[in-house]
């Protein structure tokens, strides 16, 4: 009897003691480095966004359940703003200033990037990582905005470059009316006005609607060789459906950011023969490291499109993180951005980026592909 009492008397000790190591453990947890992202995850324009935050989860997951960087899982708070750069701005607001983010990263399309990047500025908090090519973003980016992809600029003297050969001459743009649309339009003019061809024939989609049918009617009286589509998401559907139904036909040519899944999956058939420029690898092609690791942690989740934009967005998370383990255990925003400085030509097994002091834009890597109706992509 007296046994049994010691036993208990043991186990209730033994079962209090566990119980206040845990609280011990639980209150000595190491905190979530927090990172803020405003994308466009609802609306006319939100394929890109969509895809490229399923990227970016891809790799995060794989990290955080890995048990984080050096024991702290990486907390990503996401935010929709719906293309709209005042929704963006009042994002990057909360996140600032109430959700106390050492980054922004992640973000959508040149407008809301426009807006916001004077806030993260002033605020002295990184931006890593947002999808725009426009030069002007690029070129003065000032400290605290460093970019993965591509300018628009190297992606059109590719497109200009490769039509140059087939003997196109004369040229149509259909464009966004927003800082994305015009940035591409004033490029390609430069870089007609190089090779001494006529300017393009140009005409922007109605705002918000995105609606086509004025711009695809202006441009097919011109009957261009080749139409560039400074556009994205349902402005390129529309656009395309619209040119084609004036009888006319033209070589499209799609920047990255023309959400050429969503062609496919819309137009079916007449999305056969589009061109499009891509800023990263095939992710369906993997002859490279960067997207065999892609498919290694993907492993058989089923809530994840296969797209360029999907590996952009896991080329960018990759980016991220080795930011967070370069910055120490003790991450601040200004040792991300020291961090980030120190990237000199990083390979990524098939994919490099390099940053510097004054170095923002991290690559220049441009491929051409053309979309087939059943999907697949030709190189």
């Amino acid at each position: 009897m007296r046994f049994k009492r010691l036993a208990t008397v043991a186990a209730a000790c033994m079962a209090s003691l566990c119980g206040a190591l845990g609280m011990v453990a639980t209150a000595h947890a190491e905190p979530p480095i927090k990172i803020g992202q405003s994308v466009v995850l609802s609306g006319p324009q939100a394929a890109n966004g969509l895809l490229y935050s399923q990227g970016i989860k891809v790799h995060l997951d794989a990290i955080n359940a890995a048990g984080g960087v050096g024991g702290r899982k990486i907390e990503l708070i996401t935010l929709d703003d719906g293309y709209d750069p005042a929704r963006c701005k009042a994002n990057t607001k909360q996140l600032l200033e109430q959700d106390k983010v050492i980054a922004l990263f992640g973000y959508t399309g040149s407008p809301a990037i426009v807006a916001c990047a004077p806030m993260a500025e002033a605020a002295k908090v990184p931006m890593i990582s947002p999808v725009s090519g426009t030069p002007e973003l690029q070129e003065h980016a000032g400290r605290y905005l460093f970019f993965t992809r591509a300018s628009f600029r190297d992606e059109l003297r590719a497109m200009i470059d490769y039509l140059t050969t087939t003997g196109i001459t004369s040229y149509g743009v259909t464009l966004q009316d927003d800082s994305f649309g015009h940035s591409a339009l004033k490029i390609v003019e430069e870089l007609l006005a190089e090779r001494k061809l006529p300017p393009p024939v140009s005409a922007p989609v109605a705002q918000q609607t995105y609606e086509a049918g004025a711009s695809a009617a202006a441009i097919s009286k011109a009957a261009p060789q080749a139409v560039i589509l400074a556009t994205g998401g349902k402005a390129s559907v529309n656009f395309i459906r619209d040119y084609l139904k004036t009888g006319k036909r033209a070589q499209f040519l799609g920047l990255s950011v023309v959400s050429s899944n969503q062609l496919v999956q819309e137009l079916g058939k007449d999305a056969d023969g589009i061109i499009v420029t891509q800023v990263v690898p095939s992710p369906w092609a993997r002859k490279t490291q960067i997207v065999r690791d892609f498919y290694r942690e993907l492993g058989e989740r089923k809530d994840v499109e296969i797209s360029y934009f999907t590996l952009e967005g896991y080329i960018a998370a990759r980016v991220l993180v080795e930011a967070v383990r370069r910055a120490g255990p003790d991450v601040t925003s200004e040792r991300l951005v020291q961090a980030m400085e120190s990237m000199r030509k990083l390979s990524l097994g098939g994919y490099e980026v390099n940053f510097g002091p004054g170095v923002r834009a991290g690559s220049s890597y441009v491929d051409l592909s053309m979309v087939r109706s059943d999907g697949r992509y030709v190189q």
